[in-house]
């Protein structure tokens, strides 16, 4: 990190920290004596505790925190932010890690329970609305003010983390969509790498021997695909009324173009996160797929026998000249109200300390391959080294550059289950014999029937 980028990070922590955390600060202080930086020093020499615990009248209000909080999270990417935050402040976390569906499901149960959800929860955005309708989650919407953090992060994420004027969470991470591709077997047989649009990215597919697939195309999987795409030329799934806004041509699009790259003989549809699925990209028999940044680290850490020979690019386009920006994944934390403000007050310092630290949010992306929410931290210049795993390729770049563009989105607590009502008809368009504009008008009735949402 330079020197410029590390006085932006204190500055940045100091700013998010601000007013709810001069109580958090004096928290922190009153136990430790550090700044929260990890400095435990000021640009003068001294502590920061004059700076963190008075306001611009020289009065301050604390806010008791707990000594300890729980968190549950499902990324396995918080030991080291854990272990920053407890040598800083001596707080203690009780930290739990597990599956994504393992934690939807205990989250939400002791939320409707009343009892035994932990302090803070890592959440995918797309499931937060559906969490959130337990009624069981803190609004920390005044949290999130008091410490004036909204301006730091991309455009969009708030409204993909609140419901109204209420939040829900902290974001964490995006996840800027790529298309992951095997670099060694692609120049093996002559494919160019320099391509703009599915049609282009077809056609060097084709070059392929019949043993080899250029992209895989899990039926378990197509709605996340048609998602990205649909989001990619502007769409959104709800609008602002919160009905259902996907019965356009832009869905029918989306559609079109996952049956065309299958119906061009270019894919393969085992299942994502299979071991066949796995030894298909070590092997070299499968060549590419379409994921969200924080595959880089799936892939860095399965796929050992092939480092060095992947590489990322942008999506490809839907039509030449069209946006090759999207998302895929991302999650922040929320937090549980059933518990007491002080233990929800040091779960918040603790995730809005990290969130909001260029040097952390740095070191997710060095070591976890993760894209912070926090835009600061795109300055550091640890997004600009080149990834030994991807050929010495810069791709910390490439994904500040794509989070750029992302078009916005709107999720509801009915996301996942349109979503689950979408897959089944995407898997007789892809691989069977329906036609999009049917399949979209099905999901259409479907979705209205089983929300009972209007229709846009």
């Amino acid at each position: 990190m330079t020197d410029q980028n590390a006085s932006s990070d204190r500055r940045q922590l100091l700013k998010a920290l601000g007013t709810l955390s001069i109580a958090g600060m004096a928290g922190c202080i009153s136990q430790s004596g550090s700044d929260g930086d990890g400095s435990g020093e000021s640009g003068d020499g001294s502590t920061d505790e004059s700076e963190g615990s008075s306001t611009e009248g020289g009065e301050a209000t604390p806010v008791p925190m707990a000594d300890s909080f729980s968190f549950w999270e499902l990324s396995k990417t918080w030991g080291p932010h854990i272990e920053r935050y407890e040598s800083e402040t001596d707080a203690t976390v009780e930290h739990t890690n597990m599956g994504p569906d393992e934690l939807l499901d205990n989250l939400q149960t002791r939320l409707l329970s009343g009892t035994g959800a932990p302090d803070a929860a890592m959440v995918e955005y797309t499931s937060l609305k559906q969490v959130a309708k337990t009624g069981g989650l803190r609004d920390v919407s005044d949290w999130i003010d008091e410490a004036d953090i909204r301006d730091d992060f991309t455009s969009g994420i708030w409204e993909v983390v609140s419901d109204g004027d209420a939040v829900y969470e902290v974001p964490y991470d995006i996840g800027p969509a790529t298309l992951f591709y095997r670099k060694d077997i692609w120049d093996e047989h002559g494919l160019d790498d320099d391509i703009e649009t599915y049609d282009e990215f077809i056609a060097e597919g084709k070059k392929l021997p019949d043993d080899v697939s250029l992209l895989s195309l899990p039926g378990n999987s197509l709605s996340v695909f048609w998602r990205m795409m649909y989001r990619q030329l502007g769409g959104v799934e709800f609008d602002e009324e919160g009905r259902l806004a996907f019965d356009n041509d832009k869905a029918v699009q989306a559609m079109a173009q996952l049956q065309e790259l299958a119906d061009a003989g270019i894919t393969d549809d085992t299942a994502s996160w299979s071991q066949q699925w796995f030894a298909g990209f070590n092997e070299g028999t499968l060549t590419a797929y379409l994921s969200g940044a924080w595959f880089s680290g799936t892939l860095m850490s399965s796929m050992d026998e092939a480092a060095g020979d992947w590489r990322g690019m942008k999506i490809p386009a839907l039509e030449s000249g069209g946006t090759r920006a999207s998302n895929i994944g991302g999650s922040g934390v929320c937090f549980p109200a059933q518990n007491d403000e002080a233990t929800a007050r040091r779960a918040f310092d603790f995730v809005v300390n990290t969130t909001t630290s260029v040097e952390e949010m740095a070191n997710l992306f060095a070591e976890e391959g993760n894209i912070s929410a926090y835009m600061p931290a795109w300055d550091d210049e640890a997004f600009e080294n080149p990834r030994e795993f991807f050929g010495g390729q810069a791709l910390g770049s490439l994904w500040t550059d794509i989070a750029d563009d992302i078009p916005p989105y709107r999720y509801t607590l009915d996301s996942p289950k349109i979503m689950n009502l979408l897959n089944p008809l995407l898997q007789e368009v892809v691989y069977g014999d329906l036609d999009p504009e049917s399949a979209l008008e099905e999901w259409v009735t479907q979705s209205a029937n089983e929300t009972g949402r209007e229709v846009a």
